[in-house]
């Protein structure tokens, strides 16, 4: 299970493998129009 961690300091657990876009897409519409790149392990 997936534990994202956000700038912020807030996480989002995930059931199941997530790409980039999901993970925008899962905070919000405009994020995931805008988003191009994301970091992992970083």
């Amino acid at each position: 299970m997936p534990i994202i961690t956000l700038p912020d300091g807030s996480q989002r657990q995930f059931d199941h493998p997530v790409s980039v876009l999901e993970i925008a897409q899962n905070i919000g519409a405009g994020l995931a129009k805008a988003t191009i790149a994301g970091r992992v392990n970083g």
